[in-house]
C-alpha cells in the first residue's frame, strides 16, 4: 500500500513538473482601431517565474481573421509575417526577468485593403513556451476589432496616409502600405537627418523595401509632399 502511494505521489510530482507554467504573459487581450487603420497593435510582456533562465520561442494560432485582412508579430528582436507561425528568434529570461514592454511582444492586425473598408474582426492567439519544454506554455488570445471608423470616410480619401514598417525591426526587407494622391516620395532618413533612400508611391498598395544595405540603428520613413513632410513613421534596423 506505501509503495503504491509513493509511486503515485512520484507520478503526480513528475507531471508537475512536466506540466508547469515557468512563464505569465499579460497584455491587453482586445485592441480597437479604425476600420481605414493600416495596422492595429498588441504589446504583451512575457515575465519568467521559473527558477531557471529561459530560452522563450513565440507560437503563433489565428484563431479567425477575414480574407481581407493579413498580420503579424515580432519576439525576439525580429518581426514576422502572416505565413510565420513559429519564431525562428528567441528572447532570453533570466529568473523574475520580464521582456521589455515595446520592444519585446509586438502583434499586429492589417485590416486596411485598398478600396471600400469594411469593418473586420481578427482573433488570434499567442503561445509562449521554454525551448527545454514545448508542454510548458503559456497561451493568450487576443481579439482585434477593427469595427471603428476612426475617421470620416471623405477625409480619408483626401489625405495622404502610410501605414506603419512591417516587419520592424528589420534587417533585410520591410514593408508598408500606402494611400496617396499623385505621386509622393517616402524617404528614409538616419538619426542625423540624412537621406538614405528615396521612394516614390503612387496611388494605393503596399511596398516591399530592401534595407539590408544600410547599417544597424533607428531610421525614419517621411512622406513628403510638395518638399514638405506630412507624416512620419519609426523605423529599427536591427542585424
Amino acid at each position: 500500500m506505501i509503495k503504491k502511494f509513493l509511486i503515485f505521489f512520484l507520478f503526480l510530482f513528475t507531471a508537475n513538473l512536466l506540466f508547469s507554467q515557468s512563464l505569465v504573459v499579460t497584455g491587453d487581450t482586445v485592441v480597437y482601431g479604425s476600420i481605414n487603420d493600416f495596422g492595429i497593435d498588441d504589446y504583451l510582456i512575457v515575465k519568467n517565474i521559473g527558477p531557471d533562465t529561459s530560452i522563450v520561442i513565440c507560437a503563433k494560432n489565428v484563431i479567425s481573421q477575414p480574407l481581407t485582412g493579413s498580420n503579424d508579430f515580432c519576439w525576439g528582436g525580429t518581426c514576422y509575417l502572416s505565413s510565420t507561425m513559429i519564431s525562428l528568434k528567441f528572447d532570453t529570461l533570466a529568473p523574475g526577468e520580464a521582456s521589455h514592454p515595446t520592444g519585446g511582444f509586438k502583434g499586429s492586425f492589417h485590416p486596411y485593403i485598398p478600396g471600400p473598408a469594411t469593418p473586420s474582426v481578427a482573433v488570434i492567439e499567442y503561445c509562449f513556451y521554454p525551448q527545454s519544454n514545448m508542454l510548458d506554455q503559456t497561451c493568450i488570445t487576443i481579439t482585434y476589432n477593427a469595427t471603428g471608423t476612426g475617421t470620416d470616410i471623405e477625409e480619408v480619401i483626401n489625405s495622404e496616409e502610410i501605414g506603419s514598417f512591417y516587419p520592424n525591426p528589420t534587417n533585410e526587407y520591410t514593408n508598408i502600405f500606402y494611400n496617396v494622391k499623385g505621386i509622393l516620395v517616402l524617404q528614409i532618413t538616419d538619426i542625423l537627418g540624412n537621406v538614405v533612400k528615396n521612394i516614390e508611391l503612387e496611388g494605393s498598395g503596399e511596398k516591399t523595401i530592401y534595407v539590408g544595405d544600410l547599417h544597424k540603428g533607428i531610421y525614419f520613413g517621411n512622406l513628403v509632399k510638395n518638399g514638405e513632410i506630412v507624416k512620419i513613421k519609426k523605423l529599427i534596423i536591427n542585424k
